[in-house]
């Protein structure tokens, strides 16, 4: 009888059946999304009566901010980790920080949505998967940045969709401007480095459109997307998970080293310039001029870089 069942279950998940169609979780999958925005939590397979495959997943936006577009991929392999089928999700809509999108898992659970969590029609393989990976390789989100695998991003949930503290999450730790190379000899290890500053400064001022306390400065960063990331980061943990920050002014080179952002809660200004006072007088001018009032605290944030 033993054999009987599992020669039954190999045959609905390899072969075409017009007789039947059903969910069939027995292929264990591997969840390859914990260092993405976008956390898959929950998959199904299911088997069309004509021996197609329907995959779908749940899926939670863990980062500080809301998605517009996920692309999940499906991966069947066999015991020797050899991929035998594949299969794309791209899916689209509004995925706010938090909130839990579900696909269909049973026949009676779920409604007409969560079939959008779904690729439908995946060609069956011709002998019983090992492994299902699945994984999330690319996100958009509503603000028209792009996260790709690898990329750091700023976590605000956990996985059960409670706020936890943002946290840098990815990508790898850049090298200090100026280090050398560890040496290593007889075990052991030193490193190296320039005294004072060295190479081009990168800065950013992140910002809550409108907030008077949630913002993010960085100065003297490696690269520019350094300088966004830690920007982001600040603003998002003064922000206390609230979605909305976003790069607003980035500092680089001598006539750009310094910026500023002004606001009378109604109107705002952002500006750049070569050094602190120049940047501070057109940001207020500029508030002005877009029919802002000015007054004593009119500048809410301001940094230069130190070098260029």
């Amino acid at each position: 009888m033993r054999k009987l069942f599992a020669f039954i279950v190999c045959a609905l998940l390899l072969a075409p059946s017009v007789a039947s169609a059903e969910f069939d979780n027995t292929v264990p999958w591997r969840n390859l999304s914990g260092n993405s925005p976008i956390l898959l939590t929950r998959s199904s397979t299911f088997f069309n009566s004509d021996g197609t495959i329907r995959l779908c997943v749940n899926f939670r936006n863990v980062s500080n901010k809301a998605a517009s577009r996920v692309r999940v991929s499906f991966e069947f392999d066999d015991s020797f980790d050899r991929p035998m089928r594949d299969a794309v999700l791209e899916r689209s809509g509004s995925f706010g920080p938090g909130i839990l999108i579900e696909g269909k898992m049973d026949i009676l659970g779920g409604n007409s949505d969560s079939f959008n969590n779904c690729v439908d029609r995946v060609a069956p393989t011709t002998t019983k998967p090992t492994i299902e990976k699945i994984d999330v390789t690319d996100v958009i989100f509503e603000d028209g940045t792009r996260w790709k695998k690898g990329d750091p991003f700023v976590r605000a949930f956990d996985n059960g969709g409670n706020h936890v503290a943002a946290t840098p999450v990815g990508g790898p730790t850049p090298t200090p401007a100026g280090a050398a190379p560890a040496v290593n000899i007889g075990g052991a290890t030193a490193v190296g480095g320039s005294v004072g500053p060295t190479g081009a400064a990168f800065g950013t001022i992140a910002w809550i459109p409108g907030s008077r306390t949630a913002y993010g400065v960085s100065t003297d960063a490696a690269s520019q997307s350094d300088a966004d990331f830690a920007a982001m980061t600040v603003c998002t943990q003064l922000a206390k998970g609230t979605p909305g920050c976003k790069p607003v002014v980035r500092l680089y080179g001598a006539d750009n080293k310094c910026g500023a952002i002004a606001t009378d809660e109604a109107k705002f200004s952002t500006g750049r310039g070569p050094n602190m006072s120049a940047t501070i007088q057109s940001v207020l001018q500029a508030l002005a001029a877009a029919g802002g009032t000015i007054a004593g605290n009119s500048v809410i944030a301001s940094a230069c870089n130190t070098r260029t």
